[in-house]
Order: C-alpha cells, then structure tokens, then sequence
C-alpha cells in the first residue's frame, strides 16, 4: 500500500529526475553492475514507433463507429501519408490481430496489445539476482538506502556498488508505462515476477489505490535453478526508438560509461541490439594518444591526514617535461579555503589529459589527417569522470563545460586551451564519499568538496599544464623577431592601466601631503612617456634584419618592466591606504622613500633596454644596506600590524654596512621576497591554530650577504630551481605573473651578486624556507 501511494506522487518526478532515455539504460546497466553481471544485454524491438502508432490511432478511433467501421477506417489509415512507414509486415499482423473481433473496444485494446507485445526494450543480465522478498522490500521501496549502506560498510579491495540512491528503478518510468521484472537467485525452482502498469498511477487514471496491486508473484518455473539474473521489459514506450537513436545512445552514452581509456570495455561488457542488428560500441583508437601534442597527469593523495597534489605536464611539441608538487600550504592558495578539512575530506583522485593542437594534426602511417580529427573530436570535450570506472555524468561531454576551459579561452584572446582540443579522465572511487551524485544523476552535488575538485583540476590544466606551454613558447618565441605591433600592443595596454592607477593615487592623496610624493608621481608619469622612446627605437632597428635578435629582446624586457611599473603603482596605492590619515605625515617618510627609489630604478632600467646605441650607465652609490633594510621594514609597518607578522634578526641590530651599488635595484630584490614570503605565510596561518607569523632577516656584513627566511610552508626541493624562471607561480591564475624572483635574479647579476634557495631545511623539514642575496 505503501508503495502504491508513493507512486502517483513520484510518477512524473521518475521522468523528470531521470534526464534522457540513454541515462534511463544507463541506471538499469549500473543495477545490473551492481548485481554482479559480467555482461549487459540490452535489445530494443520495434515494429512500429510510438509517435506513428499514436497517429493511427487518432485515425480510427471513433466513438461512434461499430467494430466494421473501425476496421475500414483501419484500412483508410494505413494509406495516409504519414502512415506509410509502417512497415508491411506490421499493417499486416495488426489487420490478422483485429479481422475477427466484433466491438470497437476489442479491436482498439487488440491493437494496443499488438503494440505492447512488439514494441519494447529488454535489458538482461546474469547477475545474482532477486527474490520474491528483494522484489517486495527492496525493489518496491522507493529511495532505499540498501546500496549507500552497503558502500558505507566497504573496505578497500571490495567493489562498490554504483548506485547511491536506490532510484534507478525510476528510469522505467520514464521508458514505458508497463513493466516487467523477472528475476530469480541461483538454487530457487521458479521465476520472481513483477508486473506494473504505471499508467494506473497517473492522474489521468480513474483507479482507486487500494484496487490497483502491485504485488510480486512466483512464476513460471526455471530451466536450470542454478542460473540466477534478472529480465527487465520496458512496453507500451512513450518515445520513438529508431536504429539511429539506440546508435547514438550508444556511441554518445554507452562508449563513455565505462572508462574508455580501458580498451575494449565497452563491448565487452553491454551488448546492444535494435531487431536483428548488433549496435556496435565505440572504442577509442589509443593510437591517437601517442600523437598528443601535450600530456598531463597527477595524482591527488591524502598522505599521513595532509592532502598533497603532485604530477608532470609534457610538451612533446617542443620536447619537454616538467614535474610539479603541491604541499596543503599551496593546495590552500589554489583552492581559496580557509582551512584544509574539504581538502582532506575530498579523498584520492588521479587525473589523465591528452591535448591536440588541431591546426597541426596531420596524417600518420595509416592514419590520415581526417581520421585523427575525427577521432579526437569524437573524444574530445573535456575531462570525464569517473567513479571506481563508471562515468558521472554529464562531465567532459556534450555541452558540459564543468572546468570552465570553454568560458576562459572565449575571454582570452589566443587561449590554446579548450574543451575541443581536450580529451582525458578523472578517476575517483567509493572512497571519495564526499563527493555524491545529484539525485537526478547529472553531476555531483555542490559541495566544498566538488569546489576543490574543480579548482584543483583547473589549477592543473591552467597553471601547471598551460602555463608550462606558455613560458616554453614564450622562450621559443624570443628567439624569433618580436614584431614592433607586439611591443606597442604592449605598452598601450600597460599605460592605460598604469594611468588608472595615478588617478586613484592622485584622489587618495589629502592637498597638504601631495608635495611629500610628488617626485615619484613625476617619476610615474615619465616612464610612460619614455617607453615611447623604446617604441621609437624599435622603428629604428626594424628594418635592420641584423637587429632583430635584439629587438626580439627589447620586447621582452618591455613587459617586464611594465609589470614591476604596474607592480608599484598598485603598491603605492595600497601603502597610501594603510597609513592612519590621523598620523599620515608621521607614517609616510619611509614608506615614500622606499617607493621613490624603486621608481628611480625602473626609470634607469627601462633606459638600459637600448642594447643597440649608448645607453645610460647604472648609477651606482654609497648606501648603507642595513639602514635600507630598515626602512623598507619600516616602509611596510601598517602591513606588517594589521596582519600581526612578527619581523626579527640581525638586521635591527647590526652596525654599518656600506655598499656601493643601485640601490634602488637592492630594495626592488629584497621587496619582492618579501612580498612572497607575506603571501605564503598567510596561506600556512590557514593550517595551524595558533601560527604566529615571523619573518627572519640576518645580515652579514664580513661574509656579505643578506638572509630572508619565512615560517611559511617553503619551497619544495623540485622547485628550487624552476621558481627562478620567468612566469613561474604558485599563487592562482590572476594572483601571480612568475616574474618576481626572475627579474630579482637578473637584477642580483648586474651587480655580479647571486640569489639563491637555501638548499637546507631551515624550518620545515623536507621543505626550503631561506632565500639568500650573496653580495659578496
């Protein structure tokens, strides 16, 4: 009674919570899965689609009529134009099924029963089957949590069961109105059999619920009771079913339920028929995957309770490969939590992608240039999921752009990453219980835990994959000529941001404390107006092929002092926000010092970007480098009490260093590490309850260097070098550009100095958290 009442409610909520008839097969082979079966028959017969036989039906039926007017109505229908598809065969068995009967109502519900008895999808496995009390207390009890109790109860090496909710059931619903169940356990003498009209629960039915059973029955008895499985029929079918539908179902839905990368799954698990025609299932061609132009693979693992991300990206385009490791520290930048509990929550995961670069795709041995496109096209769409080998749905096919790839390259101009020259897996297990699948079988549901999955693979795919391929065509490119168009397009857009950005500071600045900045207000709006110089002498050496390996150069070092340029601008305006208007002549001193002479140096680098005529020497001076270290911690006082960092060493009580050097490119060295460390530190605060923030800086006026160390999480052992390259980051995309320990690097060399990772641990074991600047 229970489920009667339960199925009028739920009827129209089945069709709707199960998407598509192929995710309706889809929940019956995962059931069949979960009973153990080694294969999955699924065989569709059609005489005659339900949208035709619907169009004859209105044609003859008649209220008026008698059974001998309904027939000759019968023989006009079948000659109308919409009607003459069906097939002769079929005209002829419907004529047999009605020439003897004598009222209207015995002809119509013959012809519906002629419909119900050859129209109709069969699914069939050989499971472990059901009793006549599995029928009764679990297969008519809707929403069961038989399987997700079973999962939860699981230890490794079991297999899980797929299904979560114990709703597939309702994809029959959705299939057809009449149902047919017939099951049996290895050692019982007869069939259990379940028969359901889900019309009788409908709104449009006049039973009453009481009258309407349901009830499963013992029946016929078994040829052999040690075989077990269970026969699920599908009549009276509310869609048309061709052989070019069940083919796409196939192609588009089966080929990806099971893991494809798995060769030979697929038809080896589900066979497909429509009549007497085997639907064949796609299989991936594995031999593309060797004609990828880029590789990526990673591993997410939970190692001693702290997560950890670790891969390696390959650019067989160009011949190279890189590793890649991410501690919680830097899985916390990524992810932008505040602690690591959906970090650790989330469970185990690898990852697999090949990439195409589809305009250079061409024939290979058998292969021509047509079947690689083909077949990459057929598989590309993204990264799939999948669930101890089954596929979550609706990810890396059709419209589905869960990674966002699609969204990004559309807003980025010349993006080489989207979801068509993209094709992979995600494969995760039971065990990654937080992550469950949306009632209706269309994805996960919004978790933090799917959050993290998402931001994780995009930071894979984005940062450590594209990135990658970024810098090495980058290099590549710079040992080509850089077109003058390229550094124009370059300068333009960085004194339009550059400009936005003395507006703000110009409306932060009360009138009695312009005067304080406004030599490096001045310094700002020259160097715009001096990178049109650079424009000027790119015109000169353009047509000089001789100097087009310089130009080339000339290209490069304009986007990167654009950056530090954008870089101070912003930090003035967020220096000028910290200070206490109340204190602000008391506050500002330092801090403006320390600008000035970063904006004294920029104007002197960008001078030195003229490697062709005399160019501006370097002004060296006498400075003294504690007292500038002084002042640049002093510089950063607001910062450094609003986020409590504890800033210690010998620097606060050292004597007298005198040095001759730039000392705006010193200061421009020592900002840019601290800026990392300050950033890294927030991040490891996330982590530890109670963390104090406390950067060292220890100087050593006799062996002549500078130390700056940070309890922050550290530098791995495998970044120690590749950090030093150009537009290498950790931070997430937008928050990072990689140039700033590049450009401090070159900035040490000009003066014969080195900057280099301790390769110690110093604070954190298996970690490297001091960075030292050799003045020596």
């Amino acid at each position: 009674m229970a489920f009667q009442i339960l199925a009028r409610t739920i009827l129209e909520l089945g069709a709707e919570l199960i998407s598509s008839d192929g995710i309706a097969l889809y929940e019956l082979i995962k059931n069949a899965i979960d009973a153990d079966s080694e294969k999955v028959a699924i065989d569709v017969q059609i005489k005659c689609v339900r949208s035709v036989f619907d169009t004859l039906i209105g044609a003859i039926e008649d209220a008026e009529a008698d059974a001998a007017k309904l027939r000759e109505r019968f023989e006009k229908a079948v000659q109308l134009p919409k009607l003459l598809v069906i097939d002769a065969q079929a005209v002829g068995e419907m004529r047999a099924t009605i020439a003897e009967l004598d009222t209207p109502q015995a002809i119509m519900d013959a012809l519906w029963r002629w419909y119900d008895e050859n129209n109709y999808v069969r699914v069939v496995d050989t499971g472990k089957g059901m009793s006549l009390e599995d029928l009764q207390q679990v297969y008519l009890t809707i929403g069961t949590r038989s399987r997700q109790q079973s999962k939860e109860a699981l230890v490794p090496g079991q297999r899980a069961p797929l299904g979560e909710k114990g709703v597939g059931r309702l994809s029959t619903m959705r299939l057809g109105d009449l149902l047919t169940v017939e099951t049996s356990k290895a050692g019982e003498t007869h069939l259990n059999v379940l028969d359901i009209d889900w019309s009788v629960f409908s709104h449009a039915s006049d039973a009453k619920l009481h009258e309407v059973s349901v009830d499963p029955i013992i029946g016929a008895a078994k040829q052999d009771p040690n075989r077990s499985g269970t026969t699920v029929v599908m009549r009276r079918l509310k869609a048309d079913w061709t052989l070019e539908k069940v083919t796409a179902i196939a192609n588009q839905e089966f080929a990806k339920l099971v893991d494809p990368f798995d060769e030979g799954v697929a038809n080896n698990l589900i066979q497909v028929s429509y009549g007497k025609d085997r639907v064949y299932i796609d299989e991936i061609d594995t031999r593309i995957l060797d004609l990828a132009h880029g590789r990526c693979e990673a591993k997410y693992e939970i190692v001693d309770g702290r997560p950890r991300l670790s891969g390696s990206a390959t650019y067989n385009l160009r011949d190279k490969r890189r590793t890649f490791d991410l501690n919680v520290s830097e899985l916390l930048s990524v992810v932008k939590l505040s602690g690591p509990e959906a970090l650790v929550s989330l469970g185990p995961f690898t990852m697999q992608m090949w990439w195409f670069n589809r305009r250079l795709l061409h024939a290979v041995g058998s292969l021509t240039r047509k079947d690689i496109t083909n077949e990459v096209g057929k598989w590309s769409g993204g990264l799939m999921l999948f669930r101890d080998g089954y596929r979550v749905n609706p990810y890396g096919g059709g419209s589905d752009d869960w990674l966002e790839l699609d969204k990004r390259a559309f807003a980025s101009k010349g993006f080489k990453l989207n979801r068509q020259q993209v094709l992979g897996r995600v494969k995760i297990s039971w065990q990654n219980r937080a992550l469950t699948d949306q009632t209706n079988r269309e994805g996960l549901t919004e978790t933090r835990e799917k959050q993290a999955l998402v931001k994780l693979l995009q930071h894979v795919l984005l940062t450590e994959f594209k990135g990658f391929l970024d810098r090495e065509d980058k290099a590549a490119r710079i040992q080509e000529q850089t077109t003058l168009e390229n550094i124009e397009e370059k300068i333009e857009a960085s004194e339009t941001d550059i400009k936005r950005q003395l507006q703000q500071i110009e409306r932060i600045l009360p009138p009695e404390n312009k005067p304080l900045i406004a030599n490096a207000l001045a310094l700002l709006r020259g160097l715009t107006g001096y990178l049109n110089e650079v424009k000027a002498l790119s015109e000169e050496v353009a047509n000089d092929r001789a100097q087009l390996v310089h130009l080339a150069g000339i290209g490069l070092m304009v986007e990167f002092v654009m950056h530090e340029l954008s870089r101070t601008a912003a930090a003035t305006l967020s220096t000028l926000r910290d200070i206490d208007r109340t204190a602000l002549q008391r506050s500002t001193a330092s801090a403006i010092t320390v600008l000035t002479d970063q904006l004294v140096t920029i104007e002197k680098r960008v001078a030195n970007l003229d490697p062709i005529s005399a160019s501006r020497r370097q002004v060296k001076e006498n400075f003294d480098v504690v007292e500038v270290l002084r002042d640049i911690v002093g510089g950063r006082a607001g910062q450094l009490a609003r986020h409590r960092i504890e800033v210690t060493g010998s620097f606060q009580s050292s004597g007298p260093w005198k040095m001759k050097a730039v000392k705006g490119m010193f200061i421009q060295i020592v900002e840019n590490l601290l800026s990392n460390s300050f950033y890294w530190m927030k991040q490891q605060e996330k982590l530890e309850e109670g963390y104090r923030q406390v950067l060292t800086i220890e100087v050593d006026a006799s062996e002549r260097f500078v130390s700056i160390t940070d309890n922050g999480p550290g530098v791995a052992p495998e970044m120690a070098s590749e950090i030093f390259q150009a537009f290498v980051t950790r931070r997430p995309a937008g928050e990072g550009h990689g140039l700033g320990l590049y450009i401090s690097r070159e900035l040490a060399a000009y003066h014969g100095w080195t900057l280099d990772i301790e390769r110690a641990s110093t604070v954190r074991e298996g970690r490297y958290n001091t960075f030292v600047l050799d003045m020596g």
